[in-house]
């Protein structure tokens, strides 16, 4: 679907925080050597799933007041939102294989079809954590699916 777009302070509200859609949002910096990397990765994950998840760039240094809104305290940090909430956090690089991973459970999907839909389920109980094997793993924490 594109490239990432930019976003400032200015726009975040309408272009993140009132989007009908999830946004990741990158948090970078011109002289950050790991978000340099994470660029050509988000390129993939914008083409391959812009119908699914916007995603945008917000440079820290030229934003600071929504950095510090949110946080960020170390950059590159991508950061889900879901219907104007943070339903997830990535920080630092990670490589596309292991982005797909945290990224899928919020992507928006098309109606299943009727094959998918008669098969079994394989969601996790509640209780822990979608990629955890530990039962009680996120408990406490409240995450927007």
């Amino acid at each position: 679907m594109g490239k990432p777009q930019v976003v400032t302070d200015q726009s975040f509200e309408q272009e993140v925080l009132k989007s009908d859609t999830p946004v990741l949002v990158d948090f970078w910096a011109t002289w950050c050597g790991p978000c340099r990397m994470v660029g050509p990765v988000l390129e993939e994950v914008a083409n391959e799933q812009g119908d699914k998840i916007r995603v945008v760039k917000l440079d820290v240094d030229a934003n600071p007041i929504t950095a510090g809104r949110f946080g960020v305290r170390a950059i590159p940090t991508m950061i889900v939102f879901k219907n104007g909430r943070e339903a997830d956090r990535i920080v630092g690089y990670h490589p596309k294989p292991q982005l797909m991973t945290k990224l899928n459970p919020h992507l928006t999907m098309a109606a299943p079809s009727a094959a998918t839909a008669e098969a079994p389920s394989t969601t996790p109980p509640l209780g822990g954590s979608p990629t955890s094997s530990t039962p009680n793993a996120g408990v406490g924490v409240t995450k927007i699916h």
